[in-house]
């Protein structure tokens, strides 16, 4: 009996003496700020960066400009220094958007019967050009579809239409098919115009192409970095339009689009369908504007005046798709509400601890990564700490939550790293010791492998900084159902998990913050 009960109280002091053990593995000089990193916090952070005031946060919008606002307010009061432009917390630069006028129409007129049908509704663009088409239409299959040199010359001035994408891929559902079949485009020579005629089932209808759309954005226009050259117009009209529309151009050919598709499928060579009894008409136009944006940034020095030269990044983007053409929000509390106020967490811990490290730290907060990565370009192509003097950059996007994969595990100790063994090894290794030393997560690296075919690697804004040749780790928690999707909210989010993702970041950069030397780059065989 006396054993059992030593032994059961042996068992209960197990936990505390790894927990301690864990303790004791943290350099003291950094625990305060360590153990600032809380879930209330976090969670008090991202009530405001998720909220509805902010407007989904899409760049150069009212609500990306507001939630720039409060980040540079966080900064100040963690007196940081604004390294920006004119002593601010900003890092300005300039975007074009260009989009479809809503305006833009298409107007079928078929033995004597006309019917309108509007951008949007009946058919979609992320971009066009200032045109009016007006041609009989003609129907050619798939993009590869061949033609004749003689049905090749009869397409001068027709509107074609075209089933998405290659033949070989008409029945390929996976996602990676789809995004390829839906931006399809085929070009033959003289014609006016290409109008994408997607499926009728599954993931490439007209319907999931425009929710796609939606969910990034794009049923806005399309977005780029300013820079010395013109925007160049679009030079071909390229829609993707509904069955409806393509069905009313077809009716008169006393053949259904389902017959069409099916001989355009089968092993017989492909006919095309010329439709003379009446015309498609399409006038459109393109709208362009300039707007500003910015990427917010704060710097903490380092204490040693032969290191504070140099400087750890940290970096999450804040941006995300804002508010749909059809009014529908877009929160973004995981992507990348997330990361953004995990650095608001990491600048208010380093901050708050009272020894600081050698070298400085740069906070910064991007902007634009849902279009294009944009901030950090911009940053990396405008460098406020020369990046032969940058240290590391250690990115966060998408970290409160966990993918399907670990949701099916019941698995919420883990994280995703990417990139962190492909410039700098020892980097990889000073992670590997930290996470042991600190929170022990799962560092799971299925998404680092270079045949990756998700390509994670080159889709956040640490890309920018590795293309430059500066070491760097993603830290990813995977795609969940919400990804990119209006149920995204701060409701959602593990921010316990999102606590020890935090601390295991801040003590990694607290570490390379206080190494000897700069980290060693592997070595590029020729």
């Amino acid at each position: 009996m006396f054993k059992g009960v030593c032994m059961r109280h042996y068992l209960i002091l197990i936990p505390f003496f790894i927990s301690l053990l864990q303790a004791q593995s943290i350099d003291p000089k950094s625990k305060i700020g360590y153990d600032s990193i809380t879930p209330n916090d976090l969670q008090s952070y991202l009530n405001v960066i998720a909220s509805d005031s902010l407007q989904g946060r899409e760049t150069s919008y009212p609500g990306q400009k507001k939630a720039a606002e409060y980040i540079a307010g966080i900064f100040k009061s963690l007196h940081l220094q604004p390294i920006g432009d004119q002593g601010t917390y900003f890092q300005h630069f300039d975007v074009e958007i260009s989009r479809v006028d809503p305006g833009t129409k298409i107007t079928t007129e078929m033995n004597g019967s006309k019917e309108t049908f509007l951008w949007g509704t009946d058919f979609i663009s992320e971009g066009t050009k200032d045109t009016v088409v007006t041609g009989p239409a003609v129907f050619v299959g798939f993009t590869d579809t061949d033609l004749d040199s003689t049905a090749k010359a009869k397409l001068a001035g027709r509107v074609v239409f075209v089933f998405i994408g290659k033949k070989s891929f008409a029945n390929d559902t996976s996602k990676s098919a789809t995004m390829r079949r839906l931006y399809a485009i085929r070009r033959d020579a003289g014609a006016a115009a290409a109008l994408m005629i997607p499926d009728e089932q599954g993931p490439a209808t007209f319907q999931k192409a425009l929710e796609m759309m939606q969910n990034l954005g794009t049923d806005k226009g399309t977005m780029r970095m300013k820079d010395s050259t013109a925007f160049a117009q679009q030079q071909y009209v390229r829609f993707l339009v509904s069955p409806k529309l393509a069905e009313t151009v077809l009716r008169t050919s006393g053949k259904s689009l389902k017959q069409l598709k099916a001989e355009a499928l089968s092993d017989q060579p492909f006919s095309p369908l010329f439709i003379d009894d009446g015309t498609v008409t399409i006038v459109s136009k393109a709208l362009h504007e300039t707007k500003q944006t910015e990427n917010v940034l704060g710097l903490l020095p380092g204490s040693d005046p032969e290191l504070q030269s140099q400087v750890v990044v940290f970096t999450a983007h804040y941006d995300h798709l804002g508010i749909s053409r059809t009014g529908i929000l877009y929160p973004g509390a995981d992507d990348n509400g997330s990361g953004t106020v995990s650095i608001l967490a990491l600048a208010k811990a380093f901050s708050s601890n009272p020894v600081k490290p050698k070298r400085s730290l740069l906070f910064m907060t991007v902007v634009g990564e849902e279009k294009g990565l944009y901030g950090s370009k911009y940053y990396t192509n405008n460098p406020i700490i020369p990046l032969n003097k940058t240290v590391a950059d250690l990115n966060m996007d998408m970290v409160g939550r966990i993918d399907t994969t670990h949701e099916a595990l019941k698995d919420t100790n883990y994280i995703y790293v990417i990139g962190s063994d492909k410039i700098s090894v020892e980097l990889d290794s000073l992670l590997k010791v930290a996470n042991y030393e600190t929170e022990r997560l799962g560092l799971d690296y299925r998404y680092n492998d270079d045949r990756d075919p998700e390509r994670f690697y080159y889709r956040s804004d640490h890309y920018n900084f590795a293309k430059n040749g500066v070491p760097i780790i993603f830290f990813f928690d995977g795609v969940h159902h919400d990804y990119h999707q209006p149920t995204d909210t701060a409701d959602k989010i593990l921010f316990g998990r999102m606590a020890k993702i935090g601390r295991l970041v801040y003590d990694l950069g607290w570490r390379l913050a206080n190494l000897n030397g700069p980290l060693t780059k592997n070595i590029v065989q020729p």
